[in-house]
């Protein structure tokens, strides 16, 4: 109840106290529920991961250190037990059947915990390393295939820088087949040409074979026909006669 007409009087006197430094974070929380302005840019500090020492389970060790110069050792709970006594004489907190649903629901809390809270807190702890082993794959898979990314573009990136050779080549491939291509056709130039050249030489070749052939032929057919008949019997006369004395002349020779 006394927390509640706190928390009220701090949000009805908040906006003159805004800048007190009097109020601590909480109250000022209280005023700022629809806060829509730019969110700190400052870096988060990271979350503990062991909880300071309490005393009974609740009680923060800072409370005792604190009033351990002035009261000593057994000022905190003369201190707890003297607000108890006082709230209760007082009667600003009154006994009632939910006081004792309270502190038997705290006690079998506080068993559990003081029974399980060891194996409960390791298998938390073993759940919680499974999870960060797997993010920590996840971050490895994607630092490696982020590398193999860089890699394989400084790679590009080599082979980017000599492209030149690359093109130095294309241009020699490039004079070849035009040379080849060149030199083809002049071939075919060449052989077309000759072609044509031995086609020629081929029909002046057959028109003076044809010439000679008809020159013989009439040659031969008018001495055949300005031969008599008298003068062929002579001529085959002669013929025999001469063949007569070679055929003598032969068998007078003696063999050697």
């Amino acid at each position: 109840m006394l927390s509640r007409v706190v928390l009220s009087a701090a949000a009805t006197a908040a906006p003159s106290l805004k800048n007190a430094a009097l109020l601590g974070p909480g109250v000022l929380q209280t005023t700022r529920i629809f806060h829509t302005g730019q969110p700190s840019l400052a870096p988060v500090p990271p979350l503990p991961e062991h909880g300071g020492k309490v005393r009974h389970g609740l009680i923060p060790e800072e409370f005792f250190q604190f009033l351990y110069p002035k009261t000593g050792v057994t000022g905190p709970y003369v201190l707890g037990t003297g607000l108890i006594l006082y709230f209760l004489s007082k009667e600003i907190y009154v006994i009632t059947p939910e006081t004792i649903s309270a502190i038997s629901t705290i006690g079998l809390l506080v068993y559990v915990v003081k029974k399980y809270g060891a194996s409960i807190g390791e298998f938390a702890d073993k759940l919680n390393e499974q999870n960060i082993a797997q993010l920590e794959a996840a971050k490895q898979a994607s630092i490696k295939s982020i590398q193999d990314a860089i890699d394989q573009e400084k790679s590009q990136q080599a082979l980017v820088q000599k492209r030149h050779y690359l093109f130095d080549v294309q241009r020699n491939n490039i004079a070849m087949t035009l040379e080849v291509t060149y030199r083809d056709r002049l071939h075919r130039v060449y052989r077309e040409v000759k072609n044509r050249l031995d086609y020629h030489i081929a029909v002046q070749d057959m028109m003076r074979r044809k010439e000679q052939e008809h020159m013989i032929n009439w040659v031969e057919k008018h001495v055949v026909r300005s031969i008599s008949a008298q003068q062929e019997k002579e001529t085959i006369a002669k013929c025999i006669t001469d063949l007569k004395l070679l055929a003598k002349k032969a068998q007078a020779q003696p063999i050697m």
